[in-house]
């Protein structure tokens, strides 16, 4: 059950009309309903996966409450590393097991040892419940947290059907509370939650689905693509993964807020950034975030010298290309940002030094630049994101910045051979018009977005294209694979 299928808006208006009534009663009542809804939408996929939310589930709950009783810092950290073991565990063998068999393949003599063959299937979401209900074991310990007396409260915690399967990966001290408490569903929340959900739908279906016919033509044979096709397809990717990513996001806050919950913002217009640092804190958030509080504090970023720091995030930068999925072309992408973030970090200090010395005119015509390159490199490192193999980046970077303009006059403006002048113009004006509108407020500090006339007009213009633009072929969301 995805959020732009039919069954989920069936799902979601039967979720929605009973809660009107169950939510004045009991707590127990009340959150019982909505955890029985979650591992219904979760079991939706495939009913025996909500065996592995239980296991997370009462795992971290009973190691946490354990964790919070003693006082002897030896077992605390053993209780701990249980709970650390037994997520990572889970996740390891289901997303990682084939990818390490094959990589140890790869290295070794085909004979050395006896590899073994296991069909394992991907559970969806598998990447964020995990390190979501890890996060409150590691709160708990470092003393951050009171360990929670509810299982039931945890359980919808970990999983509340909105964010589940795509995150944003909350933090159990916004959701806790919440969960404690009778939700107040007020009309101008109602409103807000409304307008995030047809935001969301906009994004992914006019543009996300839109443009992906163009990123996956190009992507199937890189060998044949020209220069030009290359570079049009790694911009149509940046704006369908970011559409497809954050109109999940924006439709997860939007029911949430329509059930009366609150839920963290998760993107931040990232393709305005003017450096790789400021990209990370505006892409992906819950995720950089978790990183930098779960991971770059437990190597010492924070305590270490200025050499322990930058290793540290070029680690963390790493691992993080590898939760993005068991291929090696992930674990480049997150090679290569490591390498972009410990560069700025090194530059910064000279940066600032020189850029205090320029005139107004020469500060903007520096901000100008610094934001053409950023949003470049994030071009460069997406191409390493979607693209299906180490050799096809080799191949598609050679063509895009060795001889970026070797084949362009030969090419014309043609970059999907069969497509006629129309739908390509309809590709472009697509493209830019989702780079341009980074640029807007509206989605954030502008008045004019918390107007009700206007969100109503924008709403019915985003029906209006939902209908109009329909794809034919249908995307699954990019982040149910990881």
């Amino acid at each position: 059950m995805t959020f732009d299928s039919v069954e989920f808006l069936i799902f979601f208006a039967v979720i929605i009309g009973a809660w009107f009534f169950v939510r004045n009663f009991s707590h127990t009542v009340r959150n019982g309903f909505l955890l029985i809804a979650s591992y219904f939408f979760y079991g939706y996929w495939s009913p025996p996966f909500v065996i592995l939310l239980l296991i997370s589930t009462f795992v971290d709950f009973y190691l946490a409450q354990a964790i919070s009783r003693t006082t002897v810092q030896r077992t605390r950290k053993q209780l701990l590393a249980v709970s650390v073991l037994v997520n990572l565990g889970i996740l390891g063998f289901f997303k990682y097991f084939n990818f390490f068999i094959d990589s140890a393949l790869m290295i070794l003599p085909q004979d050395s040892f006896l590899a073994p063959s296991l069909e394992v299937i991907l559970p969806v979401g598998i990447s964020f419940y995990t390190f979501q209900s890890m996060s409150y074991s590691i709160d708990v310990y470092r003393k951050h947290l009171k360990a929670s007396d509810s299982l039931l409260d945890f359980a919808l915690y970990v999983a509340f059907f909105p964010q589940l399967v795509a995150g944003p990966i909350e933090r159990a001290a916004n959701m806790l509370p919440q969960f404690a408490s009778k939700p107040r569903v007020e009309m101008d929340r109602a409103l807000d939650g409304l307008d995030l959900c047809l935001r969301g739908f906009f994004k992914k279906i006019v543009i996300a689905d839109n443009v992906a016919p163009l990123v996956n033509f190009v992507f199937a044979d890189v060998d044949s693509a020209s220069s030009l096709s290359l570079w049009i397809a790694s911009y149509a990717f940046a704006i369908q993964v970011y559409a497809d990513f954050s109109g999940y996001t924006d439709i997860a806050r939007g029911t949430a807020k329509l059930l009366g919950f609150e839920l963290m913002e998760n993107f931040k217009s990232p393709y305005r950034s003017l450096n790789i640092s400021e990209f990370w804190k505006r892409w992906h958030i819950s995720l950089s975030t978790w990183f930098r509080d779960y991971l770059y504090v437990s190597l010492g970023g924070y305590r270490g010298d200025r050499y322990r720091q930058l290793q540290s995030l070029f680690l963390v930068m790493a691992l993080g290309g590898l939760w993005h999925g068991a291929a090696w072309n992930f674990v480049l992408w997150g090679l290569f940002h490591g390498a972009l973030l410990v560069l700025h970090n090194m530059c910064m200090p000279m940066l600032r030094s020189v850029t205090s010395t320029f005139s107004d005119g020469g500060k903007k015509l520096f901000k100008v630049a610094s934001w053409f390159l950023t949003f470049h490199l994030v071009i460069i490192s997406f191409v390493m994101f979607r693209a299906q193999s180490v050799a096809d980046i080799s191949t598609a970077l050679t063509k895009m910045l060795i001889n970026p303009l070797g084949d362009f006059l030969a090419a014309g403006f043609t970059f999907i051979p069969d497509a006629g002048p129309g739908e390509q113009a309809f590709y472009i004006v697509l493209i830019a018009g989702a780079i341009l509108a980074q640029f807007s407020n509206f989605e954030t500090t502008s008045k004019l977005s918390k107007n009700t006339v206007f969100r109503g007009l924008r709403g019915a213009f985003s029906l209006a294209f939902i209908f109009l633009l329909y794809p034919t072929v249908k995307e699954q969301f990019i982040y149910f694979q990881f």
